[in-house]
């Protein structure tokens, strides 16, 4: 069994997970992952990776169920199970009593891999006292003195256990189901499928990375009669209001895509010519389905927080006060560092691409 402190205070992980009997011996491994779906896309080459170094292993990742469904059965994982469970919270106290199927859980695992944050060691302690073969802590987020982009801080995992890795690119894959979803979404819901096609999702996770919706609204319409240009409109469970705003604003010159489950969603975003949104997740999921991509950033630094694609352009301006922390974000009301950004850039950009790529 491993000792089970922090990777980098470990020089024998790597000539452990590197020894041929025991890459051969790991049958299932369970990833353990919880976060919003930007969080999962990230970690994507990493388990990517993973999937590779341990081919005939098959990997479980534990999370959210309903962002997990990008990886499930798609490459990366072979099944996925609920981070949300009521047995798993005794992981996070000291000298807690663990449920019987949760030890059936875990000792069927003969590897683990957590990347959840747990710097005092309490969930490793039980997860090894709950019967875990072998199991490596990751902490999730890099420390406040290392500025490095949260791709390249979970691939440095592999560099510290000696695995192979050579994508820094998320990438989405789709089953037959997923593409023809958006088949017959286009079918039917796309009126004019010669006319370029621009999603845009004008919502996040957080209210404060949103730019203006007066500025959507304008972007929008300019979209409509300068370009001859349809729009699709993403929404998802946070977004309803700022839909329902533009919606007033627009007339309804838009098609709606509305909290669709996420493989469907991706087909769809997959066919259209251009993607246009916010510091959120979706636009890590169009950057990851290889659409052209524009993203807007404000109060995060997007050289560690932004997509990662070869089509992707951030727009990003920094201000004195952006980036900045996330208690300074939930205060702000004057928004600068979005405010920066103008619609006349994101035209510029759009009419760059349209150039480019059509």
């Amino acid at each position: 069994m491993l000792e089970n402190n922090p990777i980098e205070r470990h020089s024998s992980f790597k000539t452990f997970i590197l020894n041929p009997d025991f890459k051969s011996s790991v049958k299932h491994i369970l990833i353990i992952r919880p976060g919003a779906i930007g969080d999962v896309i990230v970690t994507l080459p990493t388990i990517g990776a993973i999937r590779k170094h341990f081919h005939n292993a098959r990997i479980e990742i534990m999370g959210y169920a309903s962002f997990l469904e990008i990886a499930k059965g798609r490459f990366y994982a072979d099944t996925v199970s609920r981070f949300d469970q009521a047995d798993l919270a005794p992981l996070f106290t000291k000298n807690s009593n663990i449920s019987a199927s949760l030890i059936n859980k875990l000792s069927n695992a003969d590897l683990i891999i957590s990347f959840v944050s747990d710097k005092e060691q309490i969930m490793v302690r039980n997860l090894r006292a709950a019967g875990a073969k072998h199991v490596i802590h990751y902490e999730p987020f890099p420390s406040e003195s290392e500025h490095v982009h949260i791709i390249d801080h979970f691939l440095k995992c592999l560099d510290l256990l000696g695995i192979p890795h050579s994508n820094k690119i998320p990438k989405i894959f789709l089953k037959d189901e997923d593409v023809l979803f958006g088949e017959s979404f286009f079918k039917n819901r796309i009126v004019h499928p010669n006319k370029m096609l621009v999603a845009v999702h004008p919502g996040s996770g957080s209210r404060q990375k949103c730019w203006s919706l007066d500025r959507y609204v304008e972007l929008i319409l300019w979209l409509n009669e300068e370009m001859d240009a349809q729009i699709l409109i993403i929404s998802g469970p946070a977004d309803t209001e700022i839909v329902e705003d533009l919606r007033v604003k627009v007339k309804d010159k838009f098609i709606l895509a509305d909290q669709l489950p996420l493989p469907f969603l991706a087909a769809i975003i997959k066919r259209c010519n251009l993607f246009v949104g916010n510091d959120s997740g979706i636009t890590h999921l169009a950057a990851a389905v290889e659409t052209p991509a524009i993203a807007i950033f404000g109060s995060s630094d997007p050289s560690m927080w932004g997509p990662r694609g070869e089509r992707v352009k951030i727009l990003f301006k920094k201000s004195a006060c952006s980036p900045c922390s996330f208690d300074t974000r939930r205060n702000c009301i004057t928004q600068t560092c979005l405010g920066s950004v103008t619609v006349e850039d994101v035209m510029s950009e759009i009419r760059y691409t349209y150039q480019h790529s059509f």
